[in-house]
């Protein structure tokens, strides 16, 4: 059948779903936890533990593009021509698995304010938009299902 995206449409992809979960992740930080400004620090804590909040910040930024724009790519070329409604469920389904990965297998790896706030139902909903996003513009931009 082919897959719905072109590989390099994942990174747009990526891009489109990392900006909807970085807001959504953010305002839950902002709303009902420690705050947006140190869930961004706390993922650039991983690479610059002992800097500037400014600068800490701005990593977690990018670290976060980074991840986002490589599981864009990885869900591009994985993603089967399907009809928009199981491209939207399994899309959806990715970024549960995402979130299961971040939270129970590569917790030791990250900083422990960023997987805290991963296993709130606010990170879980970020996670969730992240994959829908994802199947959403593979609905928009990607190639419709074969016929059979």
């Amino acid at each position: 059948m082919g897959t719905k995206l072109q590989p390099r449409q994942g990174i747009p992809a990526g891009i489109f779903a990392g900006l909807g979960m970085l807001l959504v992740w953010a305002a839950g930080a902002h709303l009902w936890g420690p705050g947006a400004d140190t869930l961004l620090s706390s993922i650039g804590a991983v690479l610059f533990p002992e800097g500037t909040p400014v600068l800490m910040m701005t990593a977690g930024i990018i670290i976060h593009f980074i991840i986002a724009i490589l599981l864009g790519l990885l869900f591009a070329v994985s993603l089967d021509r399907l009809s928009n409604k199981d491209s939207l469920i399994v899309s959806t389904f990715f970024g549960f698995t995402i979130w299961v990965v971040a939270v129970i297998i590569l917790r030791h790896w990250v900083h422990v304010d960023a997987v805290q706030m991963s296993r709130s139902w606010w990170g879980l909903v970020a996670f969730l938009l992240f994959g829908f996003l994802l199947g959403l513009y593979a609905n928009i931009f990607g190639a419709p299902p074969a016929e059979e």
